[in-house]
Formats: structure tokens, sequence, C-alpha cells
């Protein structure tokens, strides 16, 4: 090291990237908790819901990224929620992606009208589920 040099680095410091949030929405028990343990498993930071009618709130307070959203939830339809969001944030809302089982080609239109980004039929692919989320950028 030369005199006056004090290890600085060149390159220019970046703050470190801040986790991607994920809000992750379904009544099956087992689904949600697999779900939140791969999110965390990555470095994710997750909030857990089994009501559809309870999204809206999370998303004004925990800010998430994605949401990963079943359509089948007993007290409110994810068609009806994803719409709600769209109408309310538009292209500065979070990623919504559909995880369910209503998967014919019907539902899936439905899914794209209702403003689902993405659509993941189960049963899926843990794994893949991850892989794409992990190539996700936060906000």
């Amino acid at each position: 090291m030369e005199s006056g040099d004090k290890g600085v680095s060149n390159s220019a410091e970046q703050p470190p990237a801040r986790a991607l949030r994920v809000l992750i929405v379904d009544d099956d028990r087992d689904t949600l908790l697999t779900l939140g343990v791969l999110c965390r498993g990555e470095g994710m930071e997750v909030q857990m819901l089994r009501r559809g009618a309870a999204v809206p709130a999370a998303v004004a307070q925990f800010v998430p990224d994605v949401i990963l959203l079943d359509i089948g939830l007993p007290d409110r339809s994810g068609f009806d929620v994803a719409e709600e969001l769209s109408e309310r944030y538009g292209e500065h809302g979070p990623l919504l992606i559909a995880v369910t089982a209503y998967a014919s080609e019907s539902e899936r239109e439905m899914a794209r009208e209702s403003g689902f980004h993405h659509f993941i039929a189960k049963p899926y692919d843990p794994q893949t589920l991850m892989r794409r989320l992990t190539v996700l950028k936060p906000k």
C-alpha cells in the first residue's frame, strides 16, 4: 500500500440490498408454512395470511414486492383481491402470482384479467417456484 492509502476500495460501495418481501396468502396451513419456510430459507422477508380480506391492509403495512396468492380462499376470491390491488396500485403494486389448484384455461384467463402477473398451478415444484422468486429484485 502506498502512504496515504487507507485500504479504500476504488469501486463504489453499495448499501446492502434489501431482502425481497413476500406476502403469502393461502387457506391451507401446510402450503402456507411450506412456502414460508422456503422463502425465509432464501433470505426473504415473509408475512403469511390465511384470509383474502386481510390482504389490502397487509399490503399497505408490509409493502410486499411479491404476493403469492391462492385463488380459492374461503372468505374472498383471490380474483377479487387481485382486482382490488391492481385498481388501487396499478403498475406500482406488488407482483401478483396466483398459486392455485384452479388451473383451467378459463381460470388462467380470469387470473390475467384480474391483474395477476404470473400463474402457478398446484401441485407445483417448490424449487422451481423458489428459482423464479430468487431472480426478482426488491422495488
